[in-house]
Order: structure tokens, then sequence, then C-alpha cells
């Protein structure tokens, strides 16, 4: 498939994908915001109308970048299936700052089974085995960092790990590596920048999951 092919599949495919998750994310996060009580505060639907086209272009240009860089290939499956979900789920901690728990666990189980299945045609099940290190590893990682102090890092944060690790390191170990170091570098940016214009503080949440999706955005795109 040459580049031009790719980039119209990628597209099209990330259009679809996009289409059929926004209904989700609305129904997802408004009961994510009901659990957490915002909704007694809060009459904004849980999905702007305006904000639905964009998630969907969003996801269409995404996945129309990462196809025309990769080609068609089913390695390609798990980081583009990861970058689907995490379009959803940064906007959701962009909004609201929640990560509703079926969206996460469902990109994890996407990203997983899409990695079996690439590692089963291609035969790479060491490089499996190292997607699946860096997940767990990823998660451990988040999860010291909540136990310590969960004002550092929410547990939403913690259990999208997997799926962004498994993801990453399917690409590469360094690939994680660098995605995480560039949501750090991300959030600790945009923090200083909130506090020098007086829009935030040392106590202000941030939403690590959404650095989280941007970091791997671009890790995934700049790797081929």
């Amino acid at each position: 498939m040459n580049a031009d092919l790719a980039l119209v599949a990628g597209a099209a495919i990330g259009l679809a994908i996009g289409a059929a998750s926004v209904p989700i994310t609305r129904r997802e996060l408004a009961g994510a915001i009901a659990r957490s009580g915002d909704g007694a505060t809060d009459s904004r639907p849980a999905v702007l109308n305006w904000h639905r086209p964009a998630l969907v272009g969003i996801s269409g240009v995404v996945a129309a970048v990462v196809m025309s860089r990769s080609g068609w290939s089913v390695r390609t499956l798990p980081p583009l299936l990861l970058l689907m979900g995490l379009v959803q789920l940064a906007y959701c901690d962009l909004t609201r700052l929640l990560l509703p728990k079926a969206m996460v666990h469902a990109t994890t189980l996407a990203v997983a089974l899409s990695l079996v299945v690439a590692a089963g045609v291609t035969g790479d099940w060491h490089r499996a085995a190292g997607a699946a290190l860096g997940g767990a590893g990823l998660f451990a990682l988040l999860l010291t960092f909540n136990l310590l102090n969960p004002a550092w890092m929410a547990f939403g944060d913690v259990r999208l790990a997997p799926a962004v690790g498994l993801g990453l390191a399917w690409i590469s170990p360094m690939a994680l590596v660098e995605g995480f170091f560039l949501a750090n570098v991300l959030t600790a940016v945009i923090g200083l920048v909130l506090m020098a214009i007086r829009r935030g503080g040392r106590k202000t949440a941030m939403p690590f999951g959404l650095y989280l999706a941007v970091a791997s955005a671009v890790i995934v795109m700049a790797w081929n």
C-alpha cells in the first residue's frame, strides 16, 4: 500500500472509529460524572455538540498520520488502537478530570488483543513479551506514585498505564521511556505556566492522563 492510499485508508478507519466511539464516550462520561457527584452542580452535557465532530476529526487525522508513516501492517494495530482510545480518554480528562473506568478497560483490552494477533501473525512473541513487561512496569511505577501520595497520581491514571505501556513498548522499550518522559515534561511545563498566570497552584489537579495521551501520540507518530 503506497503512502497516499495508506493516508486515505487511515483517515477512513480513524473517522469510523471516532464516530462509533463518541456515543460511548458521552454515555460513559455522563455516568462517571454522576458517580463523582459533579452532575448535581453542572448541567452541561458530557460531550458538547460542537465537540463531537472535533473528536471524530482528530481520530481521523491521527490514524491517517500513523498509517501514512507506517503503511498497512498488522504491527501497526496495537499503537493505532491505543491512540484511538486515548483520543476519547484525553477529552474526558481535559474537560472533566475523569477517566471512565469502562473506557480505560476497553482500550486496554483492544490493545492487548491486537498485540496478540500481531504477534501471532508476525511471530514477534519476544516483542509481545517486552510490551507486556512495559505495561506491567509502567503500571507498577504509577501505582507506587499513587500509594506514596494520591495527589501526585490519581488512580485513574494508574489504571490507564497498562494500555499505554503495551502500546508504546510494542514499538520499542525506548518509545515507552520517551513517552513517559515527555508526559512528565508536559505536566511540569503546563503546571508552571498555570502558576505563572495565576490559574493554578501547587495543589491544582493536573490531568496526567491527557498529557500521557498527547505524549503517546507524539511518540507513535514520530516512530516509523
